[in-house]
């Protein structure tokens, strides 16, 4: 039991960095987790799963019995096969709970903030500046990479509001605001501003005079191009909005 639950922490490790990075490492990675997490499951013929695995077990189920009564089962079938990837909840919950979990979200923190300084060196280098060419990371597409810094920036703000350890996600976090919206990917810049407004509310209601301060360095530390990619939210006329 011990050596299968080393070797599935260690590749589970690899998965969370190999992740930012090149997804084919990460799917490597992660099925070696999966399958150490797998034989302990057997072994020990038992499951740990968080309470909130269970409403993702429902909308498993209740997509496999939509799949089970379409037009084409056999497509609807091959097309669920990225369920499989809740399975990435109890795996962890077994594997990186309790002491070990810290070290996996300083590990997401740390590769998440190379990441970020990559494509920071694109934008600013590479002339990665337009909507034409986003940054991206070493990822095959700026949504992708833009969705994956959005959620390490929400867990480096959990971090340094949520425990004693600031300092490292502090140090990381100006990195990631800043690819972020060097992107120019407007639903992650929601999605990062949404998730920091939760967990704020979460500490502390008062925490939330914040934002609007947050919000004005934004709009006078940003370059024009990405205050005007952000506002184009507001214009019925642009392009991507109708799009």
């Amino acid at each position: 039991h011990d050596w299968l639950e080393r070797i599935g922490y260690v590749s589970l490790l690899g998965f969370v960095s190999a992740l930012q990075f090149s997804i084919a490492a990460a799917n490597i990675s992660l099925g070696l987790s999966l399958l150490m997490w797998l034989l302990r499951v057997a072994s020990l013929k038992r499951m740990d799963v968080p309470a909130f695995f269970y409403p993702l077990a429902a909308y498993a189920t209740a997509t496999l019995a939509s799949a089970a009564f379409s037009d084409d089962p056999n497509a609807s079938f091959v097309d669920s096969k990225q369920l499989v990837l809740f399975l990435i909840v109890p795996m962890v919950y077994e594997f990186a709970r309790g002491s070990k979990a810290p070290l996996v979200v300083e590990v997401i923190i740390t590769v998440g903030a190379l990441s970020a300084l990559y494509g920071i060196i694109q934008f600013g280098v590479l002339q990665y500046d337009n909507l034409g060419r986003r940054p991206q990371g070493a990822l095959g597409h700026y949504m992708t990479y833009s969705g994956i810094v959005m959620l390490v920036t929400c867990a480096a703000a959990a971090r340094i509001l949520f425990t004693r350890d600031r300092i490292w996600p502090s140090l990381m976090m100006p990195a990631l605001l800043v690819v972020l919206g060097l992107t120019f990917t407007r639903s992650a810049l929601v999605g990062a501003c949404a998730g920091i407004a939760f967990l704020l509310l979460l500490k502390d209601l008062r925490l939330m005079a914040v934002m609007p301060v947050l919000a004005a360095l934004f709009f006078v530390l940003a370059p024009p191009q990405v205050t005007d990619r952000f506002m184009s939210m507001f214009d019925a006329r642009d392009p991507t909005r109708i799009d």
